[in-house]
């Protein structure tokens, strides 16, 4: 086999020369400035690859260096042969490179599609340069919408601070104008007509009424700047403590609370106060005469949180007005029907919203309301 690769009986390629200096050295020098320069092409795809270890068409690539690397080994069999006639070797060399030429060459016709397809370099830059610019827009979207957030917080904090002052000094003068009118009706008792008599009355009942807004505008105002770190709070203690401020007319008008086992959850004790002591006093309060309010309270438990429901058997809220009852100042009866301010409600919204819980209601005119609300539960471990 060894005798076959190398057999010598043929004339060395120099003979075709004639052995003149000029053609034959003609031949070698070129054979061997092209057999470095294929040999250079895979070492400089070696080092791309291994630069470029995330590059999709390392195969081809491959492919392509064997290819170029027979191409350079036939060049340098062209020199050899000069001089020793080993066309055994070379013809199978040159079978070899035929070979992986055709590979490489049915290997790349299904990549020309791909290839068309990929952006051109100039298409780059431009898809680059609009990225940037969209990136700049957005940037300054961002700063735009940064800037009216603090704008409105500034605002806020300012109208709330504005409400906080405004409803102190509003009630010493109130309170001034309620408790001299109720000591001049005292003093003048039997010395007034039945037409002055009420139009103290009517005073009386004026000064009450800008005292309850005043009270409530207060508690917006504290529920929207105030709170303290969440913490594990019993809903049962803060019912508890939310009803005893109101025993005397729970009694009064024959109410009943039922309220099932209350879990934890995260909040502030006093605002969550407020908010059961708002949704009960409605539910007592928006009743048919004649009815004995009943106000069930439940939870139970949604992921995350948990899924308060205060019912209550009351004269129930029309369908189409169920989202605006939670509008700060949205009264649904006259003053002569029902007293109140039309605050508590928002100020139960902005309790939960503060707890980063929703609050909804549910209710059919005349058959009673629930009003739902979810409480971030108490992280277990």
């Amino acid at each position: 086999m060894f005798k076959w690769l190398f057999e010598n009986d043929f004339m060395p390629h120099g003979h075709c020369y004639f052995w003149r200096p000029d053609i034959l050295w003609t031949h070698v020098l070129s054979d061997g400035i092209i057999a470095i320069a294929y040999f250079s092409i895979p070492i400089t795809l070696v080092y791309f690859l291994n630069k470029r270890r995330d590059f999709p068409f390392r195969g081809i690539l491959a492919l392509f260096a064997a290819f170029i690397i027979l191409c350079g080994t036939t060049h340098i069999l062209g020199i050899i042969t000069v001089w020793k006639p080993i066309y055994v070797i070379d013809g199978m060399v040159k079978a070899a490179t035929a070979l992986v030429s055709i590979a490489t060459a049915l290997v790349l016709v299904p990549m020309v599609p791909i290839a068309l397809s990929m952006r051109s370099p100039a298409e780059l830059e431009a898809a680059n340069e609009m990225l940037r610019a969209e990136i700049d827009r957005r940037q300054e979207a961002e700063w735009r919408l940064q800037h009216a957030v603090e704008s409105l917080r500034r605002s806020n904090e300012e109208l709330e601070q504005f409400a906080s002052v405004a409803s102190h000094d509003l009630q010493s003068p109130l309170r001034a104008v309620v408790n001299f009118t109720q000591l001049l009706k005292s003093r003048m008792s039997g010395k007034l007509d039945k037409e002055t008599e009420e139009f103290f009355a009517f005073i009386e009942d004026g000064g009450k009424q800008m005292q309850a807004l005043i009270n409530d505008l207060l508690q917006v105002a504290r529920v929207s700047k105030e709170g303290r770190p969440a913490k594990p709070v019993s809903t049962t203690k803060v019912l508890q403590d939310a009803l005893l401020p109101m025993q005397h007319t729970l009694n009064k008008v024959g109410a009943t609370v039922e309220a099932a086992d209350l879990p934890e959850v995260m909040g502030d004790p006093v605002q969550l106060q407020q908010l059961f002591h708002n949704l009960v006093g409605n539910a007592i309060k928006y009743v048919a005469p004649g009815t004995k309010p009943n106000v069930r309270i439940s939870a139970k438990r949604e992921q995350d949180y948990w899924h308060f429901i205060v019912a209550d058997n009351g004269i129930g809220i029309p369908e189409h007005q169920l989202r605006s009852i939670f509008e700060i100042f949205r009264r649904l009866h006259s003053k002569d029907e029902y007293h109140g301010t039309g605050i508590g409600l928002a100020i139960c919204k902005r309790v939960v919203e503060k707890h980063h819980g929703k609050i909804w209601a549910e209710s059919t005119a005349g058959e009673g309301s629930q009003f739902h609300f979810t409480l971030p539960a108490v992280k277990q471990g």
